[in-house]
């Protein structure tokens, strides 16, 4: 992974960056914000480790400057004594997590292995596809009329393939054609390009629930495919389209599951009821402050449920949303519906025979 690590004590600095070469990664160290955003603007980073005071200006501000402008990277905050409070208002505010000083190589192994996870949901999936050429395929082999909705120019594309031009900036008006386009025919398709365009302009709430909608219009007449850009797209915005495609609602329950602690705590719970302590475990951190804002989130979004002095529980819409990780592992095979999500370079795409 591309790592950068922003804080200014040196010895530090230098100890971290040690110990993520040696673990095989390629690190940045530098000692201010000025020197980050000029880092980031200069370079391509998987995940930034920041100290949450760092002189004039904070990690704080440097988090919010990030998730503006670099919204594809995962922010890890760095806290000493007395901080911990700050460090959990950043998780409210995108960071991925956080880890107290001084810190141990067990503690950066483990939130490493989480920034894989968020990292593996935008590389998840079939392997990369000309989506043109999917089109085209769906309707030569698979006998489908295809809506193939992708941003311009014009591509090649055959007679039973029909163009729709992709607006990123409404892409609200997209479910009406698909269903213009679907209600008189008894077998057709919509593939979808470039979705990481629409994400990048809208929540990932709307545009999940966009993808719901057309999705729902073509329930039990065909498929839904989609495509993205792995290098322009958030993990939680690839979460998010992956969710829509394989529930309905799904994209109430995003913010929960976006983030890979409390996806390992609604796995345990799935097992059964667990104790805080239980939770801890299964999310493998000994930092009660960081447990308890994640089952707090949990149990605000209705996914669990906890009495005083009783154990936590999955309620029906926690059920809901194991079943959506659930089928998002299998959304690729070949049974069921045929929906699917699959990776692509942005245009201009192959146009194919």
């Amino acid at each position: 992974m591309r790592i950068l690590i922003v804080d200014d004590d040196a010895e530090f600095r230098g100890e971290l960056t040690v110990l993520l070469v040696d673990a095989g990664h390629a690190v940045t160290g530098v000692a201010s914000v000025a020197q980050a955003m000029t880092a980031l603007k200069d370079g391509e980073f998987d995940i930034m480790f920041t100290d949450v005071r760092l002189g004039r200006k904070s990690g704080m501000e440097l988090l919010g400057l990030a998730r503006e402008r670099w919204p594809r990277l995962i922010v890890v905050m760095l806290t000493g004594r007395g901080t911990v409070e700050t460090a959990v208002k950043a998780l409210q505010l995108g960071a991925l997590d956080y880890l107290r000083k001084p810190i141990r190589p067990e503690q950066v192994r483990l939130v490493l292995e989480l920034v894989s996870q968020q990292l593996a949901l935008t590389r998840a999936g079939a392997r990369p596809l000309d989506p043109v050429r999917y089109a085209n395929t769906l309707a030569r082999d698979g006998g489908y009329e295809v809506l193939l909705i992708v941003p311009p120019p014009a591509r090649t594309v055959t007679e039973r393939v029909t163009l729709l031009p992709l607006d990123p900036e409404s892409p609200f008006e997209i479910p009406e054609a698909v269903e213009e386009f679907v209600v008189p025919k008894t077998k057709p398709a919509v593939v979808l390009a470039a979705v990481e365009e629409l994400l990048a302009r809208h929540r990932e709430e709307e545009i999940a629930a966009l993808l719901e909608g057309i999705r729902a219009i073509l329930a039990g007449k065909g498929p839904l495919a989609v495509g993205y850009d792995p290098d322009k797209i958030t993990a939680t915005g690839a979460l998010a389209v992956r969710a829509s495609i394989v529930s309905a609602d799904a994209h109430t329950t995003l913010e929960s599951l976006g983030n890979p602690i409390r996806r390992l705590v609604l796995h345990r719970l799935s097992e059964g009821p667990c104790s805080f302590t239980q939770a801890m475990e299964a999310a493998r951190i000994t930092d009660t402050s960081k447990i308890a804002f994640h089952l707090r989130k949990l149990a605000e979004s209705g996914l669990i449920t906890h009495v005083a002095r009783e154990r936590y529980r999955l309620t029906a819409r926690g059920r809901g949303a194991i079943q959506i990780l659930s089928s998002i592992d299998n959304l690729d095979s070949r049974r069921g519906s045929g929906n699917r999500v699959f990776p692509s370079k942005t245009g201009p795409w192959l146009s194919a025979r």
